[in-house]
């Protein structure tokens, strides 16, 4: 019998539930129905803001997709395809950009994130993938996982568009992937004109959620971080990532950021955060103050990190990420995202939607 994927409601509250936007998705098809301006999209709901360039971006229900040009003080919606939720967005080149998030959904902008238009979605992925895996399992009938993993699109395909993406990252205009829940991961290798299903290559034998992406230091590797302690190393060359078993934790990773000595720092799940400066053969816990769990975080350009947590908690890092401090910011809300703004301040969304906070001298 293949795998019937268990709802873990305690991971993904803090990814899947858009408040306001459930009725939407009950209401009318998201995937073809264009998102509504709002005036109101810089207070709503904000799962994700990066900057790319001297551009900052902003991600959120309904498909808002925000762009400021001068710092977060104003912003514009842009035009969207979609009204699902979007939860991570990356910009390889100025030009060229990918966002990702409920119902499987992909969008791309050729002109700078101003307008977008859908490449993929859920239902693409459950179809796509069974006659994949299904073609699979017929050339390699001793090889179970094909069969497997068949029985998961077909079950995919019963259920609907109903997985989001999580997250999005490009190497360059041309090869982007994007992994979320249950284990769904894709790859791309033309900047979008096709996505190949790429969950066969990742050791993840219970389809556990797929959180974050990111580059390794050596050259060529990149790592893939999620549930129950999930880390796999990824060799880009060899298109095979596997599971590192000595992670000494067993809850969710959500977010990671790199050092400026090479290491990455983890954050996830009841506010744990680990640190690992061999590509996750060691760890060693992060000292920081209790916090709700850790969502974001990012290294801003003068090497100071910075984490936030889900109950708006802002902690700063000024030792490559050995230790944490609070600092303090006012009441900003929950939060689900940071980015550096310009001076000495931070761009944090979340649930009340995007505000510039300064940081401490």
């Amino acid at each position: 019998m293949p795998f019937r994927m268990v709802f873990r409601a305690a991971i993904l509250a803090l990814f899947l539930v858009p408040w306001s936007a459930i009725r939407a998705a009950e209401e009318f098809d998201v995937l073809t129905q264009a998102a509504v301006p709002s005036g109101i999209a810089t207070k709503s709901l904000v799962y994700a803001v990066r900057k790319f360039g001297e551009r900052y971006f902003a991600t959120g229900i309904q498909g808002h997709i925000l762009y400021s040009d001068d710092g977060g003080d104003s912003w514009t919606q842009a035009q969207v395809p979609v009204r699902s939720s979007l939860l991570s967005i990356d910009f390889p080149t100025p030009e060229q950009g990918w966002a990702v998030g409920h119902e499987g959904v992909i969008l791309h902008s050729s002109d700078g994130g101003k307008t977008w238009v859908k490449q993929y979605d859920g239902i693409r992925y459950a179809t796509e993938g069974l006659a994949f895996y299904g073609k699979m399992a017929n050339e390699h009938p001793e090889n179970e996982m094909f069969a497997t993993l068949a029985g998961e699109m077909q079950f995919a395909i019963d259920q609907g568009a109903d997985k989001p993406f999580f997250k999005v990252k490009c190497l360059n205009e041309k090869r982007c992937y994007a992994v979320g829940a249950y284990g769904m991961s894709v790859v791309t290798f033309d900047g979008g004109e096709t996505w190949e299903n790429n969950m066969y290559r990742n050791e993840n034998e219970n389809f556990n959620h797929l959180f974050d992406y990111a580059p390794l230091p050596t050259p060529g590797k990149y790592f893939i971080a999620g549930e129950a302690g999930l880390f796999l190393i990824a060799d880009i060359n060899e298109r095979k990532a596997t599971r590192i078993r000595s992670v000494p934790w067993e809850g969710s990773f959500f977010c990671s950021a790199s050092t400026a000595d090479g290491a990455i720092v983890m954050g996830g799940l009841r506010g744990r955060m680990f640190r690992t400066a061999d590509e996750g053969a060691t760890w060693v816990a992060v000292e920081k103050p209790t916090t709700s769990s850790i969502v974001a975080a990012i290294r801003l350009s003068d090497e100071r990190l910075v984490a936030v947590g889900a109950a708006g908690e802002v902690l700063v890092s000024t030792d490559n990420g050995f230790t944490y401090a609070l600092v303090p910011v006012g009441q900003v809300g929950p939060l689900s995202s940071v980015a550096e703004g310009p001076g000495n301040t931070l761009l944090l969304a979340g649930l009340k939607g995007i505000r510039k906070v300064a940081m401490p001298d």
